[in-house]
């Protein structure tokens, strides 16, 4: 083997191994860089995924039985305005929000979210009257009431701490519930994500009749704190103690399926919560992935001031955007009282850079009403996350799939097309996959992209390095051999030549020049030679005219094949063609000798100066059949040449030319291959040496037998 193309190869494979380690050192290292993108990754998907998006017609679209009453600044500033109202500054009397939950409650809703901060007590003397048993006397009067709370100190934060000395941090005594919710996890790991260690104080007056539901809304680590997942369930732990509080909308499905806090258990198995009749799929946090129905306000959102202003005067129905609604619009709805505040009331989701927090606890409270049925294909079902060897096959499968294309493709342009639209495929399966209502799953697509662009870099590199070669190669065996029409064909498409040894059926031509030692007597030698190479070079016009290819010269020969590198069903035709204008060049070269000049060569440098001494004659034989291509020779001297009996024929056919006095002869093998007869002249047989294969021979007249 070549030495220097055995290096060159391993240092090929060294490098490509090298590059393979960088890049799966650069994935390890920076795994919080490719998290990052993979949540965008899942925020595009959600964006599609909406209502309105690609299969949205398959899915349920946003409920339209969730209404939102929102309290913000502006609704705070035009109650201040409003006589009739006659509110104090804000925060506004819990009496008022007890009056408010009791006009409500007279409209029959089916769930009722409270979602206000009730922090601290306003009336410390705690009798019927005061502000704080009006609100406590409201809230336990109903049993379709929600009350939201907020916890803090995620146990992921805290887990080196005792977690009985947690409590010293924080001078709050309340617990946000009496009772707990009796749990199931067979998962120690979700168990420990979903727990926490404080929360926002709520006194217990507040709390002994209602459920609890907890609004934290789980969000990335990035700085955007972009919100992607909700939380089923939480679990507090006060000193030695522990609960499991559900969140809002896990709370308000409760109340709605009439399952109380110490109904029966509540499993999380095999990472499915089974409430009821519903079935929610966590991850390994205990998050599921929020299904966003829209990218604005798709949910009715009325301002309070609308209920209070009906409230005082004593009307039947409310006004929202110059409309008036009877107050039986709130019958049977799930109805979210909510506050927000200045630079808190929106946040940066995945469908839409400021969402309302109010929209955004209605969509979560939507998807365990009515997206939370995994089995159901008309819900929007939870989306659940491939297992992590089967993510490591599928990128293997695209990788590997990518080299495949890459191998097989004809040219560099296709190569990169391929390999860009295997890149592409997965990309759009990813999408798919997510979007779809019968698959619903996550597909991770930074890391996987990541590894599938780098193996097609690494693949096309490679590509372009062996078709360069290949195209050098080329033009160092062929540049002189055949025409550059020809050669423009091969170095475009490199691919359709094989330039390993190999067995071809050619059409063999030998073309040799006559008498030529009798002028060479007759002529000086640096004349003789630019004679001969003249005509040579009228001889290599035609041969490349027909696109041959030349295989040598030697002596007064010329060896030609048609057939390799370019095969063509007319080869032989063209190497007949080639043979007879060849033989017409000479005899139009001879013609014009009587034409010329010999006055300047004296006596002594030639003996006659007659025009017939130096007229050149040809014998052309031509053979098709199967023949040995190769590189032959040595490591350092070698050539690209053809072997074999279809050659020996030639060169034996050659011979006879001179023997029957003939210009061209063919063999029947050649004749065979034609697609239009030629006129010739049966000449006999002849045997090769060392064979018994008989060839039968003819004398080529003309092309065509009506010449």
């Amino acid at each position: 083997m070549n030495f220097k193309v055995e290096y060159v190869n391993k240092l090929k494979i060294t490098i490509t191994f090298l590059l393979i380690i960088l890049i799966s050192a650069f994935a390890y290292f920076f795994q919080d860089v490719f998290n990052y993108f993979e949540s965008k990754f899942i925020d595009f998907r959600s964006y599609l995924s909406t209502d309105g998006g690609i299969y949205s017609s398959k899915f349920m679209p946003a409920d339209k039985d969730i209404v939102i009453l929102s309290i913000n600044d502006l609704t705070q500033y035009e109650a201040a305005r409003s006589s009739e109202l006659n509110l104090t500054r804000w925060p506004w009397s819990r009496e008022v929000w007890a009056k408010v939950i009791n006009f409500l409650e007279k409209q029959n809703p089916k769930v009722l979210v409270v979602d206000l901060n009730f922090s601290n007590y306003e009336d410390l003397s705690r009798n019927y009257t005061s502000p704080d048993m009006m609100l406590a006397d409201a809230l336990g009067y109903y049993n379709n009431i929600v009350l939201a709370t907020a916890l803090r100190t995620p146990y992921s934060e805290t887990e080196n701490y005792d977690s009985s000395k947690i409590l010293d941090n924080f001078a709050n005594p309340y617990s946000p519930c009496s009772d707990s919710l009796n749990m199931y996890i067979d998962n120690q790991n979700i168990d420990k994500n979903i727990s926490y260690f404080s929360h926002t104080p709520i006194p217990n007056i507040f709390t002994n009749s209602t459920t609890m539901g907890v609004t934290n809304l789980v969000t990335s680590k990035n700085k955007d704190e972009n919100i992607r997942y909700s939380q089923p369930v939480y679990k507090l732990i006060k000193g030695n103690k522990e609960y499991y509080i559900p969140s809002l909308g896990l709370a308000v499905l409760m109340k709605k399926e009439g399952i109380g806090k110490l109904a029966e258990e509540i499993p999380i198995e095999n990472n499915i919560l089974k409430v009821g009749g519903h079935k929610i799929r966590v991850n390994d946090y205990g998050q599921t992935l929020i299904n966003w129905h829209g990218h604005g306000n798709v949910y009715t959102d009325i301002p309070i001031n609308a209920i209070l202003l009906s409230m005082v005067r004593g009307t039947n129905y409310f006004e929202y955007e110059n409309q008036k609604y009877p107050l039986s619009y709130f019958n049977d709805k799930i109805v979210i009282i909510s506050q927000t505040q200045l630079n808190t009331e929106t946040h940066n989701t995945p469908v839409a850079k400021e969402l309302a927090d109010a929209q955004i606890k209605a969509t979560i409270i939507d998807n365990y009403l009515n997206d939370s049925d995994i089995t159901n294909k008309c819900k929007r079902p939870f989306a659940k996350e491939i297992t992590p060897y089967k993510g490591v096959i599928l990128t293997v499968m695209f990788s590997l799939s990518i080299i495949v294309v890459m191998i097989i493709a004809t040219n560099l342009p296709l190569a990169f097309i391929n390999g860009f639209l295997i890149i592409l495929a997965y990309v759009i399966l990813s999408i798919l996959l997510f979007c779809h209502p019968r698959f619903r799953v996550i597909v991770d697509m930074a890391m996987p992209l990541y590894f599938m662009i780098s193996t097609f870099l690494i693949s096309f590199a490679l590509k372009a390095h062996h078709e360069i070669k290949k195209k050098k190669k080329i033009e160092r065996i062929f540049g002189n051999l055949v025409s550059e029409n020809v050669l423009k064909q091969l170095v475009t498409k490199p691919h359709r030549l094989n330039l390993k040894s190999s067995v071809q059926t050619v059409t063999v031509m030998s073309c040799n020049i006559s008498n030529n030692l009798q002028i060479s007597d007759k002529m000086p030698p640096e004349n003789y030679v630019a004679l001969i190479n003249n005509v040579f070079n009228e001889i290599e016009k035609i041969i490349f005219k027909y696109n041959g290819t030349i295989n040598r010269f030697v002596g007064n020969s010329v060896l030609v094949y048609w057939g390799y590198p370019i095969h063509s069903r007319k080869d032989s035709e063209k190497a007949i063609q080639a043979a007879l204008e060849i033989k017409q060049k000479i005899e139009e070269y001879n013609l014009s000798l009587n034409n010329l000049n010999f006055e300047e060569y004296d006596e002594q440098e030639f003996e006659e100066k007659n025009p017939a001494n130096y007229s050149f004659s040809v014998k052309i034989a031509i053979n098709t059949g199967s023949a040995l291509i190769g590189q032959i020779g040595s490591s350092n001297v070698s050539d690209f040449t053809v072997l074999g009996e279809t050659v020996d024929a030639v060169e034996r056919i050659e011979n006879i030319c001179s023997e029957f006095g003939k210009t061209i002869i063919v063999t029947q093998n050649t004749l065979d291959k034609l697609d239009v007869a030629a006129k010739t002249e049966y000449l006999g047989q002849i045997r090769l040496k060392n064979s018994n294969t008989k060839i039968k021979i003819f004398e080529l007249i003309s092309m065509n037998q009506n010449d």
